[in-house]
């Protein structure tokens, strides 16, 4: 079967008090040039070619180290995939087929535009594959489509961690930073408690009583 030709997935938008109306919105800026966008495909002569390139599916070949009457099930069992007797070798073949597409896309102020940013996968892809499971149908109806705006929290922490959202590593530098800020904290209390003692004991009035805490801050802090 091989693998599907590529969708060419644009943006347009427009403002919500003007209606869904297609002919009056603005396409977003940024886009590449679609790979179908040539004349090995028909497009209408309106269609945008500015886009990105999504697959409905894609195909894996591998080898099948395996005999005839394992073969399928060892397809099966090691890569969710199909067992194809060749001429010479055993292959097995395999499907991801699209999940969902995300993009992201950043609104310039001074030109009035909307520029497409990049996907919100890993390594900035804008779609993403899951594994088919052998003789099941798909007609694609349940594609998730998310468009994102760059100021979106979510995908400020998806920056910081190639959208694969684990802060392991950045809870560990906030966890050592509160540990040394803790350990000043209480090498600051003991001084501070360790000044209070000698300030009161330097200065006794007559009777032999330590300063109360109102002479106590004076000294230090210059206020009772």
């Amino acid at each position: 079967m091989g693998n599907s030709i590529d969708m060419c997935i644009g943006i347009h938008w427009g403002l919500i008090e003007r209606g869904k109306h297609f002919n009056i919105m603005k396409p977003v800026q940024g886009f590449p040039q679609c790979s179908s966008a040539n004349d090995k495909f028909i497009w209408n002569e309106d269609d945008s070619i500015y886009g990105m390139d999504v697959p409905a599916w894609r195909q894996t070949i591998h080898s099948a180290d395996c005999n005839d009457e394992d073969c399928p099930d060892y397809c099966k069992n090691k890569f969710r995939g199909v067992f194809v007797k060749g001429v010479n070798k055993h292959v097995c073949y395999s499907y991801e087929i699209l999940d969902s597409i995300c993009m992201i896309i950043k609104f310039d102020k001074l030109r009035n535009e909307y520029f497409f940013h990049g996907g919100c996968y890993p390594g900035n892809q804008t779609y993403k594959l899951v594994p088919a499971n052998p003789g099941e149908e798909h007609d694609f109806r349940e594609v998730e489509i998310e468009i994102r705006d760059f100021s979106d929290p979510v995908i400020q922490a998806g920056e910081w961690t190639d959208y694969g959202y684990n802060f392991g590593h950045y809870w560990r530098y906030v966890s050592m930073i509160l540990k040394i800020l803790g350990l000043a904290s209480i090498i600051l209390l003991v001084y501070v408690a360790y000044d209070v003692k000698q300030i009161r004991e330097k200065y006794k009035d007559g009777s032999g009583i330590p300063l109360g805490d109102n002479e106590v801050n004076k000294q230090i802090f210059g206020y009772e």
